[in-house]
């Protein structure tokens, strides 16, 4: 009676079912292209690997799977029989909106994950895993929040309920360039406070007048390539041996200073150094002279590398030319009374070059200031020399 009583509302709802026993042997099946007495596993492969939670009786929810160009979700769990332990697998097929949706999830996905549409098994585990991940919403024409699944209800650590009629703006907040007056890329704070960057892509849905009377909106997850973004953009402003912000970085420091003030410091007779004692050596003098340069600066002024063995300090605005001066003095004095202690034999005494550049009342480029600097660097090296 039972089994006739769910095969009449499996055929009513579009529901295909399979039972099977603990041996996973198909024991009914409501599906053409199972066969009683088979293995389940042979027409369900997508159970493979879930088998011990199936029969500690788990409930199994496997979302999106793909079958004869359909999509479906799959349930697994026991089914009640006096005879013998039981279980039902039943699969509920997803509405014609699916489809729509599912492109969606492909173009937002492409660049981040592999998708080949040749494998269905690599396809229906893709939006398996995708759907895990992917925040939607259902927005009214009013920008109103109507339906969530539970990604977002997760997310917020909040119930569907107290989700219903808030609107979208108050949970997303867009993030706009100069470049682009409107973005799709969105921040929202989970439960525990952190910010985390959305990448939105919207789904109009439209009714027989062609309004549009509700919006899907689709949000994945891109917080990891915003660190990717940040570490690049650190990666390309910064020297790797010292940590040190390098020549681009002092580019486009220098433009927003009024009026900026650079001192350049170049060690004397570096290639020596290199020659003598080897490349390690060097590497390890630059170190050294980073470190005592910064103990020596204050946190508003930026210590820059320039290349090989020159170094630029780009003063805080309000540093008059009189304190510049004697800070200058205090390093060359400290770099002289601070040898490296390379080894127990081999102390490197190390003394610096400096000229300072002033800004005067004519405007000046960050490129030409720094030009003038090397200009003058250059001239104040080949006095010494002489």
């Amino acid at each position: 009676m039972q089994e006739k009583l769910l095969s009449f509302i499996c055929q009513k709802s579009q529901i295909s079912y399979i039972l099977f026993d603990e041996d996973f042997h198909i024991t009914k099946t409501f599906l053409n292209e199972s066969k009683i007495g088979s293995d389940i596993r042979e027409t369900l492969w997508e159970i493979v690997g879930f088998e011990e939670d199936i029969l500690r009786e788990q409930k199994l929810e496997i979302p999106m799977i793909l079958r004869e160009n359909e999509y479906y979700d799959l349930f697994v769990e026991p089914f009640s029989n006096k005879e013998k332990k039981l279980f039902i697998a039943y699969m509920q097929q997803k509405s014609k909106d699916t489809h729509s949706y599912a492109n969606v999830l492909k173009e937002i996905n492409k660049k981040t994950l592999i998708f080949d549409t040749s494998d269905e098994k690599k396809e229906s585990r893709y939006y398996q895993e995708i759907n895990k991940r992917l925040l939607t919403l259902h927005v009214n024409s009013e920008g109103k929040i109507t339906k969530v699944n539970d990604a977002v209800t997760y997310f917020f650590n909040t119930q569907n309920s107290a989700l219903q009629g808030v609107h979208f703006s108050k949970l997303f907040t867009p993030q706009s360039s100069k470049k682009e007056a409107k973005s799709n890329i969105f921040v929202a704070k989970n439960s525990f406070g952190k910010e985390i960057f959305f990448h939105a892509d919207i789904i109009p849905l439209k009714n027989r007048e062609n309004k549009i009377v509700e919006n899907i909106i689709i949000a994945q997850d891109v917080s990891y390539l915003k660190e990717i973004e940040k570490e690049l953009q650190y990666a390309q402003e910064h020297d790797t041996l010292t940590g040190l912000p390098n020549r681009h970085y002092l580019l486009r420091a220098i433009e927003y200073r009024e009026k900026p003030t650079i001192a350049l410091l170049d060690i004397v007779s570096f290639h020596k150094v290199n020659e003598e004692y080897g490349a390690h050596a060097g590497d390890m003098l630059l170190k050294h002279t980073t470190s005592l340069l910064q103990s020596l600066l204050e946190p508003q002024d930026t210590l820059t590398r320039l290349f090989g063995d020159t170094f630029v300090i780009l003063f805080e605005s309000e540093k008059n030319r009189t304190y510049i001066d004697a800070l200058v003095n205090k390093i060359k004095e400290a770099m002289h009374k601070n040898p490296l202690y390379y080894t127990q034999e081999d102390i490197i005494t190390a003394t610096l070059t400096t000229v300072v550049i002033e800004t005067n009342d004519e405007p000046i480029s960050a490129k030409e200031l720094l030009k003038n600097g090397e200009k003058a660097l250059q001239r104040e090296k080949l006095l010494k020399k002489s």
